[in-house]
């Protein structure tokens, strides 16, 4: 105990695993919530919009699609405030921006508007999908055709039901703070390659003191992560603590699974440090190049930079999501927290664990290895 205390103390007292491990995400989410929160408020906080709809001179109001638009609406809230008028009350309407968009019925039913955004996609796209379901009724009523396209619509709508998420959180920028999260797992890595830099002879007087003392080489690894793992977890709490309580992220469903996968995606990260550390015999330098170069390559593919780039890989290459740490920890958060599907989370933690468990038994085993090869060579000398 007391010298996994000073182990803890030791790590702790590192102010360049500090920074890089705790400030710096707490930082970088900072960032990403001034970024992201108005961009959240204004395009994808659900809100009625207000919309005109005008007939051509000549021509009669569609009172079916007026009716259609009216009838929208979202758990008790409507999707479109729909103002019935002229085309002259109606541009002045949208040129004052009291409504989103004009529909302008007559031969050829359009829609006007004055900028581009979520809403007036939405619009259009209610619009596109009015249009084609009439002009497909009124083609099969001219072919006596209609009860049979009737029952196929019905039969559509049963199928195509709206599937909702059983976690909390629906905000879409959520993705970003959990590669962030698993950017700061991966960063735990600088942990696990300081506790073998100085386990290991050639690098510093540190670690021949280490090797001096009374105590075997593997029980002192194990003493080694558990100081380690106890730093990273901390901060995992820390940056989950900050998000919900300082930021007020959105973050969905805080429970035990959530702090069982920062137990093991904090694992995970000073096992990979160990694994850097014992394989790579290589000046420090060297070693940290590797390691913060495969954990920012993990981290970019898991979506840190570019937010799609997961659904991207998922449908050209899927098996890099399926090995690639930080997207395996980025999904585990995202099944858990948004989705609720417990079958995607437990998948991911399988392979968690299994990453876990080969870089412990490749760690392990490198150690020896050298430990074996350094004796030989005392002994030869």
């Amino acid at each position: 105990m007391i010298y996994y205390m000073y182990r803890v103390k030791r790590l702790f007292r590192n102010r360049v695993l500090f920074f890089w491990s705790i400030i710096f995400p707490l930082v970088l989410a900072t960032f990403f919530k001034l970024a992201f929160s108005s961009i959240t408020e204004k395009d994808w906080g659900f809100e009625t919009i207000a919309v005109a709809v005008a007939p051509e001179e000549g021509t009669v109001p569609d009172e079916t699609l007026l009716s259609f638009l009216e009838s929208m609406e979202n758990e008790g809230t409507a999707y479109f405030a729909v103002t019935k008028t002229d085309m002259e009350s109606a541009e002045k309407l949208l040129a004052d921006k009291e409504v989103t968009a004009v529909i302008v019925t007559g031969e050829e039913t359009k829609v006007l508007f004055r900028e581009n955004g979520l809403m007036q996609t939405v619009v259009k796209t209610v619009l596109d999908g009015y249009l084609q379901s009439k002009d497909i009724f009124v083609e099969a009523a001219v072919n006596g055709k209609l009860a049979e396209v009737t029952e196929v619509f019905s039969t559509e709508l049963e199928t195509l039901k709206v599937r909702e998420f059983k976690g909390a959180s629906k905000d879409p920028m959520i993705q970003y703070f959990q590669a962030l999260i698993a950017m700061a797992s991966l960063y735990g890595a600088m942990y696990g390659l300081t506790n073998t830099n100085e386990l290991n002879v050639k690098s510093t007087d540190v670690a021949s003191r280490r090797l001096a003392a009374p105590m075997r080489k593997i029980p002192t690894v194990i003493v080694d992560v558990a100081a380690a793992f106890t730093i990273q977890y901390v901060q995992f709490l820390i940056l989950i603590t900050y998000y919900t309580l300082i930021l007020r992220v959105d973050f969905g469903v805080i429970n035990g699974w959530l702090f069982l996968a920062g137990a093991l995606h904090s694992l995970f990260g000073v096992l990979l440090g160990y694994f850097i550390g014992s394989v790579v015999q290589k000046k420090e330098g060297v070693q940290n190049a590797i390691m913060m170069g495969g954990v920012m390559l993990s981290c970019f593919l898991a979506g840190l930079m570019v937010g799609n780039l997961r659904i991207i890989i998922e449908l050209s290459v899927p098996v890099i999501n399926r090995i690639n740490p930080a997207t395996l920890i980025a999904d585990s958060l995202q099944a858990l927290c948004i989705m609720g599907d417990m079958e995607q989370y437990t998948r991911c933690m399988v392979s968690i664990l299994i990453w876990c468990v080969c870089l412990g038994i490749g760690s392990v085993l490198a150690i020896t290895i050298r430990q074996k090869l350094y004796g030989r060579r005392v002994e030869k000398a």
